[in-house]
């Protein structure tokens, strides 16, 4: 009888110890986290599409509520090498209709920003110089409206925690590039990262005074049919000193549909053809 209770006892060891260290090995795994910029480069792979279009409404709102209301169309088309050409146009009211900004992301140097002003009849570059000018009376500045350039950052991993129930990856973005300081209107960001699937659902922006100025916010996020892109589908930006926010809100996502080259020609930024 003993001999056989040593005998399950033994077979009891054999199975306990794999499982033992197959629960150690997972907590392990799950205890090593991405670093800052692993964390970066899937929030830039989660972004980046062949192509990607969309509508929205944009509100400004005041800090006594008072609404201006724009319709907007969102086009983007990833180029052969790799970098993004993107276009925003101003659909409605009357007194913007047709304003248009378009963006070529560059690898080695600063994008090139075109801003048509159908007003005015003519098409501004818009300089690096220009980029903490705010876009159109919003919140965004012309850099938020540009591409994360990976390279130019110092990324810090300050701390994991939840965000509205999602636990978050919170990512310090301090810029490191000489020209980037300079011509950036921020000294840091940081970045509440969503675990799941990569999308930034927060960001908190510092002026050069190391003062908090700006806060977005994405939220109603939702996949994209079966392209694998999770989006946003209202984004606020707020000024916390003017206390004046812009609201966007999404709709008609389309993603790898494919766009034609010429929506992201001068051309057509002016002309609409």
């Amino acid at each position: 009888m003993k001999k056989q209770k040593d005998i399950k006892m033994k077979t009891y060891k054999f199975f306990l110890i794999p499982a033992l260290l197959l629960a150690l090995s997972a907590n392990a795994a799950q205890a090593q986290e991405l670093s800052a910029r692993e964390i970066m480069d899937r929030n830039d792979a989660q972004r980046r599409t062949q192509d990607e279009q969309s509508e929205l409404t944009m509100e400004l709102i005041n800090k006594k509520g008072k609404k201006r209301v724009r319709k907007v169309s969102q086009l983007t088309k990833t180029r052969a090498d790799g970098n993004e050409n993107s276009l925003i146009r101003f659909l409605a009211p009357a007194d913007v209709r047709g304003t248009g900004l378009l963006t070529h992301e560059q690898s080695n140097r600063d994008d090139d920003q075109w801003l048509y002003l159908p007003a005015l009849k003519k098409i501004r570059r818009i300089s690096a110089s220009d980029k903490s000018d705010s876009f159109m009376g919003t919140d965004f500045a012309f850099e938020d409206l540009q591409q994360e350039e990976l390279d130019k950052y110092q990324y810090t991993l300050l701390r994991s925690e939840e965000l509205d129930g999602q636990p978050c990856y919170v990512v310090e973005a301090i810029p490191t590039d000489a020209k980037e300081k300079k011509v950036s209107g921020y000294s840091k960001r940081i970045f509440w990262i969503r675990k799941d699937n990569f999308l930034a659902v927060q960001i908190h922006f510092y002026d050069k005074k190391n003062d908090f100025i700006k806060i977005f916010n994405a939220t109603d996020i939702r996949q994209i049919g079966d392209s694998g892109k999770w989006r946003a589908h209202r984004i606020t930006m707020e000024n916390r000193k003017s206390k004046h926010k812009t609201v966007l809100l999404f709709e008609n996502y389309r993603i790898n549909e494919g766009l034609a080259d010429k929506f992201f020609t001068r051309r057509y930024l002016e002309r609409g053809r």
